[in-house]
């Protein structure tokens, strides 16, 4: 029954979860190269336009769930006219023995055949005998089991154990811990102890912990039980007196009930009389657009565009696939349209980080401090089948606001400093001085992140996409 629960909570969360999730290369991952082998080009057999002659020539050969994921490739594949070809060639093409070896049930063997063929590592399927699982997984990424609170490593070397955080809503902060605590003792015993100090890092739900804290010279005992709560994504602090707002992920579900977005307005607001501030995306792989739209255009003025999205849609009556841009738009002065920003990045620094980059700097020309992002400019569609299988396709593709590309490429620094101190330091100094403006722009290498393990071809996703002409002309 717990199984059910949390698969009905990963459905609920599929309708808000993100469009740029970061996600492993499943083919090459989980099979290696054997069983992900593929024709070249030329050989695929287009599909043809009569569905009804699709349905005729694969219900024989193919199952339901089978051409149920044909058509969203179909219609959600964003590169789908150079790589989905008929159903036939993907129907008996696989190593049938490596499926069987990696416990594939045998009626999904086409399906995982034909999502690898789709050449970006993003787009991927898993049966319902493995959605469940990563289901889980996906929600208890979004939930912390801990004490809730962090310590403040400058008092450590005087083996004081003082808070410097207690988290949102977590534990720690219902029965009442603070910033300033300092704990004197765990279940009565010294945190200098290591079977003390153990509890301070590792903890099991239901758990209940005793804490002797000092607070304003007055001890006082505090406990509680340890439970699940949704993490905080955005924190802040200060070096020099500069704000430092990190953004870890975007998420809808996290300790603000506006999600990450709700947690990085609390903090500018927080540091509203402040002229600067910086904002650190390194290690942020990305997460909900939506979330990172709306921050966004917290930093920018009203009338200023965030970004272009291209994102592809099913044209019911043609029965075709179509690709609709978008512009967002400020509608409203951001809280933050008047403050100086710096930005931190780092390779790991992709998907919706990189937009809330290219969007601010684009139209602010914000500067950036480390090193060259990693090039994800595509986001992708979670769906869960009727059989209840997941799949991930892409379907949206992000440039900025005058239609420049930085997937594959990434966005380069203004000054390029690996070492991650330095570059706060640098960071530091152009928030205090506020007034150095963006030169650089994005970048001329590829990254390599997209060639799929096991693709004959490397790194295929395409740096623009349109239509070809005599496609847009059957609508």
């Amino acid at each position: 029954m717990d199984q059910h629960r949390h698969l009905f909570k990963g459905i609920q969360r599929l309708t808000s979860i993100t469009k740029t999730i970061a996600s492993f290369v499943f083919c090459g991952f989980f099979f290696g190269t054997t069983a992900c082998s593929t024709d070249s080009d030329s050989g695929i057999t287009p599909y043809s336009d009569n569905i009804q002659e699709l349905i005729e020539t694969s219900a024989n050969t193919a199952t339901p769930e089978f051409i149920y994921n044909y058509y969203l490739l179909r219609y959600h594949y964003i590169d789908q006219n150079k790589y989905l070809g008929a159903p036939e060639n993907y129907i008996g093409k696989v190593d049938v023995q490596a499926m069987l070896d990696n416990h594939i049930p045998w009626d999904y063997f086409n399906i995982y055949y034909m999502y690898e063929q789709m050449k970006d590592p993003y787009t991927y399927y898993l049966d319902p005998s493995r959605s469940l699982t990563w289901l889980n997984q996906l929600m208890n990424a979004t939930e912390s089991i801990d004490n809730g609170f962090t310590l403040d490593s400058s008092y450590l070397p005087a083996g004081k154990y003082v808070i410097e955080s207690v988290a949102k809503n977590s534990p720690a902060e219902k029965a009442g811990l603070k910033s300033g605590d300092e704990i004197i003792a765990i279940e009565g015993v010294s945190p200098t102890n290591d079977i003390a100090f153990n509890r301070l890092t590792t903890a099991n739900e239901g758990d209940i912990i005793n804490f002797t804290i000092k607070r304003d010279s007055i001890s006082r005992n505090i406990s509680y039980a340890i439970s699940a709560y949704n993490a905080s994504t955005v924190n802040l602090t200060f070096k020099d007196s500069i704000p430092i707002i990190t953004i870890h992920e975007f998420q809808s579900q996290t300790s603000s009930d506006s999600g990450t977005f709700g947690e990085f307005i609390g903090f500018l607001r927080e540091t509203e009389k402040y002229k600067s501030t910086i904002i650190d995306l390194r290690d942020n792989g990305g997460g909900d657009i939506d979330q990172c739209i709306a921050m966004s255009k917290a930093l920018l003025a009203k009338g200023d565009t965030v970004i272009r999205m291209d994102t592809t849609k099913a044209d019911s009556i043609h029965k075709k696939q179509i690709i609709e841009t978008t512009y967002p738009i400020s509608t409203v002065n951001g809280i933050g349209k008047d403050r100086y920003f710096v930005f931190l990045a780092n390779g790991n620094t992709a998907s919706c980080s990189e937009t809330m980059i290219a969007s601010i700097t684009s139209n602010k020309k914000s500067p950036v401090v480390g090193s060259t992002t990693y090039g994800k400019g595509i986001g992708q569609h979670l769906q869960l089948t009727p059989s209840l299988a997941l799949n991930s396709i892409t379907s949206y593709k992000f440039y900025d606001k005058n239609g420049d590309v930085y997937h594959r490429y990434g966005i380069e620094p203004d000054f390029p400093i690996n070492d991650r101190s330095l570059a706060l330091e640098k960071a530091v100094e152009l928030a205090k001085a506020k007034n150095f403006t963006r030169i650089a722009s994005y970048g001329t290498q590829n990254t390599g992140h997209f060639a799929k393990i096991g693709s004959s071809l490397p790194d295929t996703m395409p740096s623009s996409y349109l239509l070809p002409e005599e496609y847009r002309k059957k609508f």
